[in-house]
């Protein structure tokens, strides 16, 4: 079963695989937006190709790829730890510390997007997948928010507060719901991003009770007047503070003749870090980055007021250095291993 799995043809076989992919996916990436043709061709172990034809995902691919490296290193542990073949061991290490890199960064990284018209600015991007419940009060022009993740929601559960008086109850949590008429479940959507997270919530303060139903599609937040103070409460998408503040200046896009297809778009935005702006050009292939920050052009939409919207997708990614470590070891491993190969040659002659 080793010997099979180390196969030279599994290795040509998965790397044109990911040619395939990648490629696909990347164009895919202009109709589609970043984030669908991510989940769709990266993520996935498997989709349907045309609608009906099952094909790999990367995900998969890079598995066996992976076991195919991992056996093919132990049927040649011999040969790669002698001394004229160590560079060859050396680039075997990189290859799995890539392969470590791309496990790391699909668990790790930490995935969400910022929604811009022209002028907007903002220092908070919201989760594609993730849910919350927040609230506030209103108390003027400062909003202070509190929010909790609905991973743990069930019936029952009590959602605790730091002012004990108020006890917010889960009487029924659906992971993804329809308002058409009263909010109602719906089965679990496959993509994620689809999801509309609903419930049924009874809030009590001082022993009176407040029913309350949340719909995560709605988009306003719920008011609940509470002895003459206004509360306010919303189902959203999980939201994270960013270290700098994006403004949309400017965003473009070109579509191919006589069609309303995009050929591509891009974001002239601000950065703003204290008391530093700097300007940004964001399309494709061409991220903003900021630390462990990397921002995409992702999609665009246009409202009913005919504005055009910008989508940019923003990833934290604190093992990002991961991949060009792999990359200077592997190259440290060609150059080592032609180096000894070009000795053993000329001591011969």
């Amino acid at each position: 079963m080793i010997k099979f799995l180390s196969s030279s043809r599994i290795t040509v076989v998965c790397l044109f695989l990911l040619f395939i992919l990648t490629f696909w996916g990347t164009i895919a990436q202009v109709q589609q937006g970043l984030y669908v043709a991510q989940e769709r061709y990266f993520n996935s172990f498997f989709f349907l190709a045309a609608g009906c034809i099952p094909f790999p995902g990367a995900q998969l691919v890079l598995w066996v790829f992976f076991v195919n490296l991992i056996c093919m290193m132990f049927l040649s542990i011999k040969k790669l730890t002698q001394w004229e073949n160590v560079g060859l061991l050396i680039i075997h290490l990189g290859l799995v510390l890539y392969f470590f890199a791309a496990f790391m960064i699909f668990h790790v990284a930490q995935e969400s997007n910022v929604h811009l018209a022209e002028g907007q600015g903002t220092n908070v991007s919201a989760s594609y997948q993730d849910w919350e419940l927040a609230y506030w009060k209103d108390d003027g022009n400062v909003r202070h928010v509190t929010a909790f993740d609905t991973k743990s929601f069930k019936p029952g559960f009590q959602i605790p507060f730091e002012d004990k008086n108020f006890i917010l109850t889960v009487n029924r949590f659906y992971l993804n719901s329809d308002w058409a008429s009263g909010l109602t479940e719906k089965p679990v959507d496959k993509e994620k991003e689809q999801n509309a997270q609903g419930g049924f919530f009874d809030l009590k303060v001082n022993g009176k009770s407040y029913p309350l139903i949340l719909y995560g599609a709605k988009g306003q937040a719920t008011l609940v007047n509470i002895a003459g103070q206004h509360y306010y409460f919303i189902l959203r998408h999980k939201r994270y503070q960013l270290p700098f503040i994006i403004r949309l200046d400017n965003f473009k896009a070109t579509f191919h003749p006589g069609t309303e297809v995009a050929k591509s778009y891009q974001s002239m935005v601000t950065i703003t870090t204290g008391s530093l702006e700097r300007q940004v050009r964001i399309y494709m292939n061409n991220p903003l980055r900021y630390k462990d920050y990397t921002v995409y052009q992702a999609s665009y939409d246009t409202d009913s007021m005919g504005r055009q919207h910008s989508t940019l997708a923003v990833v934290k990614n604190f093992v990002r250095i991961l991949p060009y470590i792999a990359c200077f070891v592997v190259f440290f491993g060609l150059a080592l291993h032609f180096l000894i190969q070009a000795l053993i040659h000329k001591v011969r002659a």
